[in-house]
């Protein structure tokens, strides 16, 4: 077997293969040298920085960060993205703007399974699984899963203009969503309803009902299009994440675990300002959204016959309207809009939690910008950490409608939108769901 050819090597940059060696020599250091040096590298770094959080996050409540892990989470979210970028582009795998949206369901889902965790629900043992950061990996772990199945369930059956095939393509995703859904049930839930033999879980027959219709729906979204594998994360994310929305149902039902008060509002600021805000982006770019479509154009992306350093030193009329095309475009683009709800919903929802609440925060960059805020104005200071929030959206905002890249760099922009999604949608909702449910 050749190596080298087998894993196509020879396709990926330098940039990639130092992100993926990164990877793996981390992955060496921390786990191996955690059993061959035990006192050094785990009694000195491992446990007291990333798993002593994660057991105190689980039995305790919030652990806090500190600068060590921090900057460890930080660096090897970067390396990730780098590596995997460098892979979806090497295999070819979708990374049009609306790619973003098959697998929003994914982030919307950590939130929503670690406000489980924080509710009490998972037995001991398995709530591990549940804490950041180890909640992405595992999550990811069924996010292939889906993706494997998908692909080898319908990749003798890519022609969407053909009506036949296509039925068949999505009948083929349903039934392989809702295998996906009898897993997901049965190894991840199941396993912790024992603890809670006492209640009646009227909502949860209701809940498998209504996520099996999802999973037979959702595969068919019209108006995309989806190629089967964006078809296949849509449908088993959306599918999963109703499920776990009809535990939190029946935590406002029937509580099992501690909690505050119930509170709704934080849901129509937390969501409802946010998502008003993308209604404004949306129309100010559609229109020259679908100019550049009429044009064969994808915002933000040169054409082939373009390089980004050829791009910036042409001058024409022609390139002056498509620049101011783009710019617009790219502001009502899907990328643009998931990341500016997410970190509008995470400053809200945090902002909310902290001065309204009885929630601190564990982040140490965000914890340092409210006690800063609290010396300004008597209180919590989480306002400032929403204010912050405000003009790191607008910044991100600016830097992508002005940004232009090559076409073989499409991937590396995906996986930074979905970086932003989990540093920012992602604890954003747990946030607003431990507003909503008091825990």
């Amino acid at each position: 077997m050749n190596f080298k050819s087998t894993f196509k090597l020879s396709k990926f940059n330098t940039f990639e293969l130092s992100a993926i060696f990164f990877l793996f020599l981390s992955i060496i250091v921390l786990g191996l040298g955690s059993i061959l040096f035990t006192e050094t590298i785990w009694e000195g770094f491992v446990y007291p920085n990333v798993w002593e959080p994660v057991i105190g996050d689980a039995t305790e409540g919030d652990s806090s960060y500190n600068a060590q892990n921090t900057a460890l989470f930080a660096i090897l979210l970067f390396t990730f993205v780098i590596a995997l970028s460098g892979i979806f582009r090497v295999y070819d795998l979708p990374a049009r703007a609306d790619t973003i949206l098959s697998l929003l369901p994914w982030v919307i889902l950590a939130a929503a399974i670690r406000v489980l965790e924080d509710a009490e629900f998972f037995i001991e043992g398995t709530d591990k699984l549940f804490i950041s950061p180890i909640i992405h990996f595992h999550l990811a772990i069924w996010l292939i899963t889906a993706g494997i199945i998908g692909y080898l369930v319908t990749k003798n059956l890519q022609q969407i203009n053909d009506d036949e095939i296509f039925n068949n393509m999505i009948n083929r995703i349903r039934y392989s969503t809702s295998f996906m859904f009898l897993l997901f049930y049965l190894i991840i839930f199941e396993p912790s309803l024992e603890q809670h033999g006492d209640l009646s879980w009227f909502s949860i027959p209701i809940t498998v009902i209504l996520s099996l219709s999802v999973a037979w729906l959702s595969p068919a979204v019209p108006s995309l299009s989806w190629s089967p594998l964006e078809r296949m994360l849509f449908s088993t994310g959306t599918t999963f994440c109703v499920l776990t929305f009809g535990f939190w149902l029946q935590f406002f039902i029937e509580p099992w675990g501690s909690y505050s008060s119930q509170e709704f509002w934080p849901i129509i600021v937390s969501l409802g300002i946010p998502f008003l805000v993308i209604v404004l982006l949306y129309k100010y770019g559609i229109n020259a959204q679908i100019e550049l479509e009429n044009r064969g154009l994808d915002p933000g992306v040169l054409g082939n016959e373009w390089t980004a350093k050829e791009w910036e030193e042409h001058k024409s009329p022609e390139k002056d309207e498509i620049e101011g095309l783009m710019s617009k475009a790219m502001i009502a683009s899907p990328l643009t809009l998931t990341f500016t709800f997410g970190q509008l919903c995470d400053g809200l929802a945090t902002w909310i939690g902290v001065d309204f609440g009885n929630y601190k925060e564990k982040h140490v960059l965000g914890s340092k910008i409210m006690e800063f805020g609290s010396t300004i104005i008597d209180g919590e200071g989480a306002w400032l950490f929403l204010v912050v929030k405000i003009i790191l959206t607008a910044l991100l905002i600016f830097v992508f409608s002005k940004t232009r890249i090559e076409s073989n760099q499409k991937h590396m922009r995906l996986l930074i939108v979905l970086a932003l999604l989990a540093v920012g949608l992602a604890p954003g909702l747990r946030n607003l769901g431990r507003n909503v449910l008091g825990v």
